[in-house]
């Protein structure tokens, strides 16, 4: 199964530890989607503070995200998530080092 294909069932099934253990110890994690709902962009640096922010999303969302119509092609990743009615479209790249995510860029649109 391919990393990004791991990432998403993680998503999906709400498990914060496995997520980030698809990281490097140093990854960077960028997601702009959060300014579609009037936050600001997510920056992250590090496994820990990755783990620690989605164990906290996953908390507010009660469980996983609905991540649905995923289209993976090598270190680029398309999907929908699903949030009551609204539905956003993302667009995901990484770099990659060792078989994990070194970097990884999200933007919503």
């Amino acid at each position: 199964m391919s990393l990004l294909q791991r990432y998403v069932d993680y998503l999906r099934a709400g498990d914060a530890g496995k997520f980030a253990s698809l990281f490097t110890e140093d990854a960077e994690f960028y997601d702009d989607g959060f300014t579609k709902v009037g936050l600001e962009p997510v920056s992250l640096k590090g496994r820990d503070n990755i783990e620690a922010f989605i164990k906290g999303l996953f908390s507010q969302a009660q469980g996983g995200l609905n991540v649905v119509n995923v289209a993976i092609n090598g270190n680029a990743i398309r999907y929908d998530i699903k949030h009551g009615d609204m539905v956003f479209l993302a667009l995901g790249v990484t770099k990659e080092e060792n078989d994990l995510i070194k970097e990884y860029r999200v933007t919503v649109v």
